[in-house]
């Protein structure tokens, strides 16, 4: 098998990463077409629900597909996570409901969280530490692409073509990434493979539980996803109902997305320099007062701020996420060494369940104003800081370094 290069391997761990991305962004524009098509009101929540069914799928898939990464390999658990992302987008282009749409989009999101788990765990299976969240953030720079240009895909797809026609782009993308992924060469060793055993998950559980570091920066990426998931579910209606400015809803989303993707590629050529636990301590900070002042400027006028502000302010939020999620990540997996495929599932589980449950709820509490969005985020930002403030306290700071991660490689 060829060895391909770093920068195609960062390219193919960006981009299939990317599936869930343009599985949720190309359709975030269709929100209108798809209320008026199926006559629901123009502030419904229900079209939300389209993005709330994949993340709960995105929940479900990582578990029993982390199990068949140990088993089986990674490239052969991907290429059947492929297949279920493409069943579910091919049914979601021709189910005639809106019901049976979000049956779709479940097997949809469960099939792009194989893809992910995958793929992470191949990573883990190169770096480690410092190491993988250096790489980890040059594929977000990568994936981060995918959100400049797919709401505006979609939203040209749409001027000439039914908007399920975006169903069968997501569809094209899935098969190309499994196709790809056949060149790739296996990570894992025949002799690092695990059995097929459910109780797999409870020995990385308590993988993850027996280190403190692991188990709150797990929790820390529940705190992110959590308001994360609410903005893709709810940005939209934002900039039409509480902005006026519809038609900008796509270009500011890719413009927030060049902000991130600039970040992260930052922030990937200097971690090792800067130190991962430090990083996670300063970007922590920054994305704590970020949230908070989001929610100032918002409550401050009534939840209907000057545009400019808040997407300044909202800006800052998104690029400070950007930068922390992938770095807590990688930080959670230094100690889960050869289990990598269960120990990711159950993390990506935690922060996409309870992410997907908490965006349903903040999607209903739409008000017509900004304020119950942005609250989400500052209660995001500010339990995020006192997780990091409890890793990082005086005498007991989990070490980010050397001793984390060979105790990684031997566990």
């Amino acid at each position: 098998m060829r060895q391909p290069s770093t920068r195609e391997l960062r390219a193919f761990t960006g981009l299939s990463m990317a599936s869930a991305a343009i599985s949720i962004d190309m359709i975030l524009p269709a929100f209108s077409r798809i209320r008026e098509d199926f006559g629901l009101p123009s502030d419904s929540a229900q079209t939300a629900g389209l993005i709330s069914i994949f993340f709960i799928g995105f929940a479900v898939g990582p578990i029993p597909f982390g199990l068949l990464a140990d088993r089986l390999g990674r490239r052969r658990t991907l290429l059947i996570a492929v297949a279920l992302f493409a069943t579910g987008a091919c049914a979601a282009m021709v189910l005639p409901t809106l019901g049976g749409i979000m049956a779709a989009r479940l097997l949809w999101g469960i099939g792009a969280a194989g893809i992910r788990t995958a793929v992470t765990a191949s990573v883990r299976d190169r770096f480690v530490g410092e190491a993988m969240a250096r790489e980890m953030a040059f594929a977000m720079a990568i994936f981060i692409t995918v959100p400049i240009i797919a709401p505006l895909l979609g939203q040209a797809l749409m001027t000439v073509l039914p908007w399920r026609a975006i169903f069968a782009v997501c569809l094209l993308f899935g098969v190309s990434i499994g196709v790809w992924s056949m060149t790739m060469p296996e990570t894992l060793a025949a002799s690092d493979r695990q059995p097929m055993d459910v109780r797999q998950v409870g020995v990385a559980s308590r993988v993850i539980l027996r280190n403190r570091t692991s188990w709150l920066y797990c929790l820390g990426t529940v705190a992110l996803f959590a308001s994360f998931a609410s903005y893709l579910a709810s940005f939209e209606r934002i900039m039409e109902n509480v902005f006026n400015h519809k038609s900008w809803f796509p270009y500011v989303f890719g413009a927030t997305a060049v902000a991130m993707g600039l970040a992260s590629l930052t922030v990937g050529r200097h971690v090792g320099r800067i130190g991962l636990a430090r990083l996670i301590n300063v970007v922590g900070s920054a994305y704590c007062a970020a949230t908070v002042l989001l929610f100032v400027v918002s409550r401050s006028a009534g939840g209907r701020p000057n545009v400019w502000l808040y997407l300044v302010v909202l800006t800052l939020v998104l690029v400070t996420h950007n930068v922390l999620f992938p770095n807590l990540v990688a930080a959670a997996m230094i100690p889960v060494g050869h289990v990598a495929g269960t120990a990711n599932a159950v993390m990506t589980t935690a922060a996409n369940l309870v992410g997907a449950v908490v965006g349903i709820f903040i999607d209903r509490a739409y008000n017509g104003t900004t304020n119950p969005f942005s609250m989400s985020f500052a209660i995001s930002g500010v339990a995020l800081l006192l997780i990091v403030r409890v890793v990082n306290r005086p005498g007991q700071q989990a070490t980010l370094g050397g001793d984390a991660i060979r105790e990684g490689v031997s566990a």
